[in-house]
């Protein structure tokens, strides 16, 4: 791909890229959707391409087992097989090159505990609904990912000064010979920020296909959607990428001015109740409230619970040590009284952004960060 076209032919028609943005085909309720090789357990949201959420009661473990992680896809891609696999690094460069699977695997290897949640998690609950898939709670997990810094790959091709961002290219398969490629461009201060990385394996086994392998980059704390699956090229130009995806899709509307849009970038500051799941019947006396926290370029600084529907609030205890871009557990005793009592707990982060208690309509059904709730009866 050159500065401003695409690997493949650039025959897109704006009306027909538009027609097409969050086109996954829906599973109708009377069909029982064939299950998933490897993700049993996850529920589909779409066949067609794949997207599969995790059960909401599934989700809480520090790490999320690969086989109830999410599955996110604009376009579904064929597999590459490892031996052929080739990274192309190009554009704005001074020594543009190519890169095998083994030249990755030679260069220093970082290791980390990342989040990831798709910008449309919990579009389902917006009312009323929002066109995309119907994601509830469960577009989000965590796991452990190995591979390169993005920035080491990008000093051996040597940006020129001119170079301000990076657009990954992905090997997935647009539906149609006209519809456009999945791209989106990142800046270049978060392409080098040392935590963003090419990823070759992740919760210590190579990266699966269903999740962007053998290589996928890795944009912490943003939207799942920037960080791209089947990675198979970079390509550095001195402008945002103008793609539908980066123009059109993956925008909502700016506070100060909602007839303008911007760009998603960081995740919202979150967090949810892993325990007791909603419709629980608990014992009186005392139990424990627990779940994750997480802020996306912020780090979650307190995590308040309500147990009378919120009335009142007290702080959570957080748990374990900070781990840059990956969630937080927080814990909160609570001696149970009998009676019907509604949960609720409420994230504040570094950035000075409070879990709202409502939102307005996003037109794409992005950013739900509603305050969690629970309804539980003790007995």
């Amino acid at each position: 791909m050159d500065n401003g076209v695409t690997r493949r032919a650039f025959v897109i028609h704006m009306g027909t890229a538009a027609a097409l943005l969050g086109g996954a085909v829906p599973v109708p309720a009377q069909i029982a959707p064939a299950p998933v090789p490897g993700k049993e357990k996850l529920i589909v949201r779409s066949p067609r391409p794949i997207n599969l959420e995790t059960p909401f009661g599934q989700l809480g473990a520090d790490i999320t087992p690969t086989e109830l992680f999410f599955v996110r896809n604009n376009y579904d891609g064929p597999e590459i097989d490892p031996a052929q696999y080739a990274l192309k690094v190009d554009g704005q460069v001074d020594n543009p090159l190519t890169l095998r699977l083994d030249d990755l695997k030679r260069m220093e290897q970082i290791t980390q505990t990342l989040t990831f949640e798709c910008a449309g998690n919990g579009r389902g609950f917006y009312s009323p609904k929002a066109p995309g898939v119907q994601w509830e709670n469960g577009a989000v997990g965590t796991a452990v990912w190995k591979g390169v810094r993005l920035a080491d790959i990008l000093r051996l091709a040597r940006p020129r000064p001119t170079a301000s961002h990076v657009v990954p290219d992905g090997n997935d398969t647009p539906p149609t010979p006209q519809a456009p490629d999945f791209i989106r461009s990142h800046p270049i201060w978060k392409a080098m920020e040392p935590h963003t990385m090419v990823a070759l394996e992740m919760n210590g086994r190579p990266v699966p296909h269903l999740h962007g392998g053998p290589a996928r980059l890795i944009v912490p704390g943003w939207i799942g959607s920037a960080s791209i699956k089947w990675l198979i090229q970079l390509t550095l130009a001195d402008k945002e990428w103008d793609g539908p995806f980066m123009q059109r899709s993956y925008r909502s509307p700016r506070a100060e001015d909602p007839k303008h849009t911007y760009s998603l970038q960081s995740l919202e500051c979150k967090s949810l109740i892993m325990s007791p799941l909603d419709g629980a019947k608990i014992a009186a006396g005392a139990q424990a409230i627990a779940g994750y926290a997480w802020a996306g370029e912020g780090s979650v600084t307190g995590v308040d619970i309500s147990v009378d529907g919120g009335k009142t609030w007290a702080p959570a205890a957080l748990v374990g040590p900070e781990m840059r871009y990956a969630w937080r557990r927080w814990e909160f005793p609570w001696p149970a009284a009998a009676g019907t009592h509604v949960i609720m707990a409420r994230a504040t982060d570094s950035l000075g952004r409070v879990q709202p208690g409502s939102k307005s309509r996003d037109p794409q059904g992005y950013r739900w960060n509603v305050i969690h709730a629970v309804r539980v009866d003790v007995a």
